[in-house]
């Protein structure tokens, strides 16, 4: 045996261990959540999709970010043109299946009541450093001129719940949802040495 496969091994379990408390987290809010048996099981599945393309991917070197933004709005079918933009971003498989399933949970919310389910809305998707040396991502979900129902502005959903703790717990990141009158804004911070395999350099300033 390698001196190598014992690191693999590690590693193996420890993302199995994180990939079940994902589950678990799931599972807990769709308990907590109740609702139609259907709309639960549609959701599951989803969510399953969203980490299991990701763990794929970054397990053959890397998940591309602008990648994984584009995939899911595929896969949820939003037609409507976005606005995607950002330095190339390779992502971990830590990383990648944590941010795959919070785009799951942004996307999936913006087609059902967000700037993907109505008109004159726009949807803006950007990431850039926050410094030179590269050290720090900043991710940034923006839906503008949305209409969002009263009774859904201090609604706490599963996606509330992947971004401002399991990203902080798992990725030393820090993230943030803000329901607004009209519209949304979800930002990320992830440090780069937790999340990323490689990625373009920040320009430096002339």
């Amino acid at each position: 045996m390698s001196a190598q496969e014992p690191a693999d091994d590690a590693e193996l379990r420890h993302r199995v261990r994180r990939i079940l408390a994902v589950f678990r987290a799931i599972a807990a809010h769709m308990h907590a959540s109740g609702g139609d048996a259907r709309e639960s099981a549609r959701h599951l599945v989803g969510r399953i999709g969203a980490i299991g393309r990701a763990g794929l991917a970054a397990s053959s070197g890397g998940m591309d970010l602008h990648s994984l933004v584009l995939d899911e709005l595929l896969t949820l079918g939003a037609q409507r043109a976005a606005t995607v933009n950002g330095p190339t971003v390779r992502l971990n498989a830590r990383s990648a299946e944590l941010m795959s399933l919070a785009i799951h949970e942004l996307a999936t919310n913006a087609v059902k009541f967000g700037a993907l389910s109505q008109s004159q809305t726009e949807l803006r998707v950007v990431w850039w450093f926050t410094d030179t040396a590269g050290s720090r991502l900043h991710f940034e979900w923006a839906e503008d001129g949305v209409r969002i129902p009263r009774d859904r502005r201090h609604n706490r959903g599963f996606g509330s719940q992947v971004i401002e703790r399991m990203i902080a717990a798992e990725l030393h990141g820090d993230g943030e949802m803000l329901l607004l009158r009209e519209g949304m804004l979800c930002t990320i911070e992830l440090p780069a040495r937790e999340a990323l395999l490689q990625h373009e350099a920040a320009p430096q300033d002339e």
